[in-house]
């Protein structure tokens, strides 16, 4: 019975080994037949075609631009640099590093991703761009293995090590390392020095990111890390290295001749290909790729920064630093509605910088409606929220006369009392920050990031970077993340991924991509139409004004300290688009003819989008039926009485608006008050001494108008840096107390505020000459009589309502 019971198994165990054999062999089979012959190859020259969104030839990508360059050519650093970064064994094994995949294997275990590192040799590299895909499967990688034992059974290290140099993509417009060395040093490759060869051979595993035109100080790591490597197999002495490393980069960059129209766009697309299908497929795979692209309104966006940069608007500078002019602009349009790129204007060149995605500026004020935003979400905040635009300190642990105010409105010119609205239309700053230090910081980038901006750092994050509500990022935003952040206020807070890309087929025509992209609610409709009024009031009565047009426009300037980045972001109900200047090198665009701004991007955006949407339908901004239009004393944030002196009609969320009349403003009575002493004057008080002064009748509170000035007070600071300030007092607006030195308005001890209320004493500073009789004197009181016959009239009569 034992004997049949082992016989069974054994052929039981037979069968099941033949099966899995025959299966494994077939499976190899097919994957075999499957993979292309390399047995001639030579390389592919199919062109890829792109497409504009009608449907015409935009234009073509192929191989043949770049230079062959024979191995023998090549410098030996190079050669060497290459090898020891890459591909350590590269001259003893046969394809295949199986040490490598071992260790390889055991790391994606540890990580629990088995696809994540494929200790690929050059030979493989070589492969995959050759022939495969970027996809991280077990089928590529088995064909990626096959071919590189192919690759060394038809050719020598030699020939392969050849192709690869001549093969690789190395960043931008770089294919191949001859490329390469001139599009980033303009020389040749056999003219590349030691550093130079190893930040080229650096460039493979992350072309993008170690950039030494995007990433100078990564490239220079890189570099550093290939020297190392170098140095650990005895290719190059201590004293060589120690030399490669201390150069610097030398950069000197030969412009390709590309396509003029649509420049940089097709630059962003390019690079969006070659990150999905790898630069071997774009360049050589015959696809054919439909974008977003409106060919008018690109025409448009080029034409529009052209004549600005050709009239002198924009001025040319040349800098020591950059063979570009500068400043440099960016211009970006999406579709609201689906997050189409329309247009793209990455420079005002045809260099391989693509400004529009790839340069991480400061946004300056730009950032501040996703501050007011977030407080809006919150709930704690409406549009007629009150805030105190009043100095504050950057600390209160300072002693004597070493407390610094911060942050300073522009030209230290403060307003008081004033709502959120108001505070937005103007670019408070003060505001902004009281803001953030409220809602917190956190709060602020998680919502941002929820908008699309993915540039924050860890530092961002700190609970006291309040700078952060000033645009005060550690490293900054894009143009085209900014158009798509406010793209979604615009698009009834629906976020939608920015792409330019809408569908790619193969040579064979077969569909291989369709554009998805991701669409997600951040915000609700009611909050999205809060600050895309807010944004609308600063087109119309702010900061954003030379954007008008004759429809709904919402935006926000921005520029940073010393004039280093100008921004203008803004919507109608069909198009967002931002608008970028600055240098390249983050210098001041404080020029002899002139100093640019935000205002000039302001104007850029409002010349090219009157022009843009002319022939659009106009769509006004929607209000949502949950949202109501209150009028409101924009001094207390409640409803207006018959003697508020101005009225600001603003949108609520129903249930959030204010259901109290405000009790502040009442009559007036006007008197005329001796400015030295601050008491009522008197006849004897000189007239150039005395000025009328407004206080409600009741309350005895000041009104203006009025101006208070102070001056900071600080040992630490040059004369020059002190903060001169002046606090205008708006009509109606209460006048408050405020500290001489530094502007800080004063509080009971209850918290409220102390406001300048009416004399009840006259002036003694000016004695009469000579005592009145009793019949002067009563002469005199009958003259005041009737000179105030109606002492007490409405704020109506006095200001009127504005």
């Amino acid at each position: 019975m034992k004997k049949r019971t082992k016989a069974i198994f054994l052929i039981t165990f037979l069968l099941i080994f033949a099966l899995g054999t025959g299966a494994i062999l077939g499976a190899v089979t097919w994957i075999i037949q499957d993979t292309p012959d390399i047995s001639d190859y030579k390389g592919s020259s199919e062109a890829t075609l792109i497409y504009d969104a009608k449907g015409e030839l935009l234009t073509k990508l192929f191989k043949e631009n770049r230079v062959y360059v024979p191995l023998e050519r090549m410098p030996e650093d190079l050669k060497n640099a290459i090898v020891a970064i890459e591909d350590t064994k590269f001259y003893v094994h046969h394809g295949i590093d199986f040490w490598g995949i071992g260790r390889a294997m055991v790391n994606n275990i540890m990580k629990g991703d088995l696809l994540d590192q494929g200790a690929s040799t050059i030979t493989q590299q070589l492969a995959r761009n050759a022939f495969l895909t970027l996809d991280k499967n077990y089928l590529r990688k088995i064909q990626e293995a096959y071919l590189a034992i192919q690759f060394e059974r038809l050719y020598t290290k030699s020939e392969i090590l050849e192709m690869y140099l001549n093969e690789i993509f190395l960043g931008h417009s770089a294919y191949g390392v001859e490329t390469a060395s001139l599009q980033y040093f303009g020389k040749h490759v056999w003219e590349l020095d030691l550093a130079e060869s190893a930040l080229i051979a650096g460039l493979p595993q992350s072309p993008n990111n170690y950039s030494p035109l995007r990433n100078p100080e990564l490239a220079i790591k890189r570099r550093n890390v290939v020297l190392d490597r170098m140095y650990e197999l005895d290719y190059i002495s201590k004293s060589e290295r120690d030399k490669a490393k201390n150069e610097k980069l030398n950069l000197d960059t030969v412009e390709e001749k590309s396509e003029n129209r649509a420049h940089y766009f097709i630059l962003y697309v390019r690079d969006q290909l070659i990150d999905r299908f790898g630069a071997s497929m774009v360049y050589s795979g015959g696809l054919k790729v439909h974008t977003t692209l409106d060919p008018e309104m690109q025409k448009l966006a080029e034409q529009t920064i052209n004549n600005k940069i050709e009239n002198g608007f924009i001025p040319s500078f040349q800098s020591n630093q950059s063979e570009n002019l500068q400043p440099q602009l960016s211009l970006v349009s999406l579709d609201v509605n689906n997050g189409a790129i329309r247009a793209m204007v990455g420079g005002r060149g045809t260099d391989q910088f693509n400004r529009a995605y790839q340069a991480v500026r400061q946004p300056g004020s730009a950032f501040k409606p996703f501050v007011y935003s977030t407080a809006l979400i919150e709930g704690n905040y409406t549009t007629g929220t009150v805030i105190n635009d009043l100095p504050m300190l950057a600390s209160e642990s300072g002693k004597g006369n070493n407390l610094s105010i911060w942050p300073r409105d522009y030209g230290d010119h403060y307003r008081g009392l004033i709502n959120l609205n108001t505070a937005l239309t103007h670019s408070v700053n003060v505001a902004a920050v009281k803001l953030i230090k409220d809602v917190g910081v956190k709060k602020v980038i998680d919502f941002t990031k929820r908008l699309g901006i993915s540039t924050f750092t860890e530092n961002d994050g700190l609970a006291d970077h309040y700078s952060l509500a000033l645009g005060g990022l550690n490293r900054g935003v894009t143009p085209l993340e900014m158009a798509s952040a406010y793209s979604t206020f615009a698009n009834k807070g629906i976020y939608t991924e920015p792409h330019a890309i809408t569908r790619v087929y193969n040579k064979h025509d077969k569909l291989i991509y369709e554009a998805q992209p991701e669409s997600k609610m951040v915000m609700s409709q009611e909050d999205s139409y809060l600050i895309t009024s807010m944004l609308k009031s600063v087109v119309d009565n702010g900061t954003g004004h030379r954007a008008q047009m004759n429809r709904d426009v919402a935006g926000k300037t921005g520029t940073t300290n010393d004039y280093t980045d100008a921004w203008f972001v803004g919507f109608t109900s069909q198009i967002a688009t931002s608008v970028w200047i600055g240098e390249d090198t983050r210098r001041s665009m404080e020029y002899d003819v002139k100093t640019v701004s935000s205002g000039e991007a302001a104007q850029i955006w409002g010349d090219y989008m009157r022009a843009a949407v002319k022939d659009m339908p106009v769509i006004n901004f929607q209000m949502p039926e949950n949202i109501i239009e209150v009028d409101v004393d924009p001094y207390t944030g409640l409803l207006a009485n018959e003697y508020s002196p101005r009225i600001d009609v603003l949108p609520y969320k129903r249930g959030t608006e204010p259901n109290q009349k405000e009790s502040l403003h009442g009559p007036v009575e006007t008197v005329r008050v001796d400015k030295a002493s601050g008491l009522l004057a008197t006849e004897n008080c000189p007239s150039d001494q005395v000025e009328e002064r407004h206080y409600i009748s009741g309350s005895n509170i000041r009104i203006g108008p009025a101006q208070k000035s102070f001056r900071e007070v600080n040992s630490n600071k040059k004369s020059d840096e002190l903060v001169r300030g002046t606090y205008t007092i708006a009509a109606g607006e209460p006048v408050q107390q405020i500290d001489h030195e530094y502007g800080i308005p004063k509080v009971q001890r209850n918290g409220n505020l102390r406001y300048e209320t009416k004399p009840d004493r006259y002036c003694n500073r000016h004695p009469a000459s000579a005592p009145l009789t009793q019949e002067q004197d009563t002469s005199s009181d009958n003259n005041n009589s009737k000179k105030e016959e109606n002492p007490i009239r409405s704020l109506f009569d006095i200001f009127g309502n504005d």
